[in-house]
């Protein structure tokens, strides 16, 4: 996808929104750990968890590479709806694009190496000067009055 994305890539770059050791140009193929870092953040939603809203929960995993973010992955392994036996795992690089790859409880092996990762199309995310922000926040921290 990389290649399909050079457009949006350069787009960025001309526009000053990263730089090409941010999201390259070039090809994101290999690198040297020496020079990574991954974050892990095994159960992001701990307290939601506790009080059983399983929807809420996710596993962050994040790869820095000289200091800058180059790929990450959310995966929800209980779904926000009544069947909590379905999960989602989203990741993606600025380099490759994001994906999304859906599972069932119970999916055999060969049945989850057969899957075909869905691409997530970027979308246009210019905003105009009136338009008005929204925030979102976590469900176990309200807003300030």
């Amino acid at each position: 996808m990389q290649e399909s994305r050079a457009d949006f890539i350069r787009k960025f770059h001309e526009d000053g929104v990263y730089t090409e050791d941010e999201i390259s140009s070039a090809p994101f193929d290999t690198f040297s750990t020496k020079d990574a870092v991954v974050w892990i953040d095994p159960l992001d939603g701990t307290s939601d968890y506790c009080r059983g809203n399983v929807g809420a929960v996710t596993v962050l995993i994040g790869l820095t590479i000289k200091d800058k973010s180059r790929a990450g992955v959310v995966h929800m392994p209980f779904s926000a709806l009544p069947d909590k036996s379905q999960g989602r795992t989203l990741f993606g690089t600025g380099e490759h694009g994001m994906w999304s790859v859906n599972y069932e409880a119970g999916m055999s092996t060969e049945d989850m190496i057969n899957r075909t990762p869905d691409y997530l199309a970027p979308f246009d995310n210019h905003v105009e000067e009136d338009h008005e922000v929204r925030v979102a926040v976590s469900s176990n921290r309200p807003a300030p009055k």
